[in-house]
Parts: structure tokens; C-alpha cells; sequence
């Protein structure tokens, strides 16, 4: 069972999903669709892009995160196109996993430029373009608050907690400019990415984790996303949800 659709409409919003051709980010998408906003897609894949796209009949972005040069350049067709946007949602992210020595130093630069660097430069390119009352969404990680752990290791947990730093921050900063900024903390969530490290083994210890008894769906990220971007949540900012089952509780 997933979570209950909540009833918002986000007619004549604005959104930029990034990493969203696939797994949390195109759950994210769609529901975003669903919920009636305009949604432009990010991602480094353009065969997946294209085919995630023309699903929930999205506009594009084939981009690197790491690459804030053209990131400003997509800015600036969704300001000729829609004037301005409304939700930026920080979904794109590797994942590492084993024990700290398994991860080579540029492994590491990779994660650091992707899951934090690819913040930086979605902020830096697309924040300009936030209207009063918009929301920023980062996907952060329960191993960021265990160091680790789940599938994540440390240096993935590493990189989830300057995300949870990040947004403290950029809620402190943003704020007076009526721009929310908010994380969310998945444990362990079924997509493609997690699919190719789940053994058995691992899929039992994580669930063996969760009191809720399952692993997350996309689809229950998404529905915390809706809720952060809602004007339900308009008095929240710097916050970081979990939403992993009580994994945090075990």
C-alpha cells in the first residue's frame, strides 16, 4: 500500500525536477503532473528523458547537475517560457555503498559533485527565477543522521548530512524572500538504482529495519514532496522529514 494522493492543485506552478527520468525523481514528477504544475524534467540521460517526458507530457532539461554554466542556460528558457518558477526539487543523487575504504577518491569527488555540488548549482541557476511563496525540496537520505547505513556508507551519509546543512541554511537565507527550503529523508526506496545493490541479503536486513514492514515506493516520496511545496506545510522551512517507515525509530 502506498500513500493516499493528497488533494492539491497546482495549476499555473512551475517545477524543475532534477534526476528525473527515472526512479524517486520521475515519481516525484508525475505527481507533481497529476497535481496540474507545469514540469520541466533534469537529467543527464537523453533516451530516458525523452521517453519520461513524453509519459507525463513534461518540458526538458539534458543536463549535468555538475554543470552550472548550463543549468543558467536552461534558466533562462524557462524565463522566456513561464516567466518564473515556483518548486525546485533537488532529486538527482548517486548512491555508495560497502565499507569507507571501498571508495576510491574519485568516487568520492563524483558523490560530492553530484549529490551536493548538483544543489549548488540548481540553487545558484534556478533561484532567481523563484517566485514569493515557492519551495525548494532536497532529497536527502536517513544516512545522513546515521552516518551512514541502510545501503548508503559513510561517505554517501557524508554527503546526505551537507544536504540536511545545506537546507538549514538556505531556509535562514531564503526566507525573507518567501522561498521555503526543505529536505526529505528516505530509507531505503525501490528503484532501479537500489534494485542493482539489493541481494536478498540486504533486502532482508533493511526490512528487518523498517517497522512499517516494507520498503519505500517513489510514490511515498512524492507525496512529501506535494506536501513541502503545499501551502499546507507554509509555515515549515529548514525542516528535513524522514519518510522511512520508523527506520530512524529502530
Amino acid at each position: 500500500m502506498v500513500a493516499t494522493a493528497l488533494p492539491v492543485d497546482f495549476s499555473g506552478r512551475v517545477a524543475v525536477v532534477t534526476g528525473a527520468a527515472r526512479g524517486i525523481g520521475a515519481g516525484i514528477a508525475a505527481r507533481l503532473r497529476a497535481a496540474g504544475c507545469r514540469v520541466w524534467l533534469v537529467d543527464v540521460d537523453p533516451a530516458a528523458l525523452a521517453a519520461r517526458a513524453a509519459e507525463l507530457g513534461c518540458e526538458t532539461i539534458c543536463a549535468d547537475v555538475r554543470d552550472g554554466d548550463a543549468l543558467r542556460a536552461h534558466a533562462r528558457r524557462i524565463h522566456d517560457s513561464d516567466g518564473g518558477l515556483d518548486f525546485l526539487v533537488n532529486s538527482a543523487g548517486l548512491l555508495t555503498t560497502g565499507a569507507f575504504d571501498r571508495t576510491d577518491a574519485a568516487q568520492w569527488q563524483r558523490l560530492i559533485d553530484v549529490n551536493l555540488g548538483g544543489i549548488f548549482h540548481c540553487v545558484q541557476g534556478f533561484v532567481p527565477l523563484m517566485r514569493g511563496g515557492g519551495s525548494i525540496v532536497n532529497i536527502a537520505s536517513v544516512s545522513a543522521q546515521r552516518g551512514g547505513g541502510a545501503l548508503g556508507n559513510v561517505w554517501y551519509g557524508a554527503s546526505k548530512a551537507a544536504v540536511v546543512a545545506a537546507t538549514m541554511g538556505l531556509a535562514r537565507e531564503l526566507g525573507p524572500r518567501r522561498i521555503r527550503v526543505n529536505a526529505i529523508s528516505p530509507a531505503v526506496v525501490e528503484t532501479d538504482m537500489t534494485r542493482d545493490v539489493l541481494t536478498p541479503q540486504l533486502r532482508d536486513k533493511a526490512l528487518a529495519r523498517v517497522p512499517l514492514g516494507r520498503l519505500a515506493h517513489a510514490e511515498d516520496i512524492a507525496e512529501a514532496v506535494v506536501f513541502l511545496c503545499s501551502d499546507a506545510a507554509g509555515f515549515v522551512t529548514g525542516a528535513t522529514l524522514p519518510v522511512d517507515g520508523g527506520f530512524l525509530t529502530t
